[in-house]
Formats: structure tokens, C-alpha cells, sequence
């Protein structure tokens, strides 16, 4: 397949950057000491909220907001 200039534009897919990832200690600390001052700030945040958020944001992601 050419592109508009003529050069060869393969199709290739992209390789996901993280797919060999593995965060080190440092990292999945942050992550929990993140997580549990999220949580402490968020008491009254529930599993229903977390899914009508996600739902929300698929709704406005399919309309183009």
C-alpha cells in the first residue's frame, strides 16, 4: 500500500508498550498509598457509583463529547 507521497506504508499493528511491563516495588507503593488517600478522601464512593461513572463516560465517549 502506498501513502500520499509514494513511500510504502505497511500495515502494521502497534505494539503495546506496556505489554511486557511489570511495575517494581516502588511503583505498586505509590499505587496503594494513592489508592488509600483516594479512599480516605471518598468514604461514600461505591461500587454502583464507580459503574455508573464508567457507563457515563462510555455514553459520552460514543457521542464525541
Amino acid at each position: 500500500m502506498l501513502d500520499k507521497v509514494g513511500n510504502e506504508n505497511f500495515d502494521k499493528e502497534e505494539k503495546n508498550s506496556y505489554e511486557d511491563y511489570e511495575p517494581d516495588h516502588e511503583e505498586l507503593k505509590a499505587h496503594d498509598e494513592a489508592l488509600a488517600e483516594w479512599k480516605k478522601n471518598n468514604p461514600d464512593w461505591t461500587d454502583e457509583d464507580a459503574a455508573e461513572y464508567y457507563g457515563q463516560m462510555q455514553c459520552d465517549l460514543m457521542r464525541g463529547k
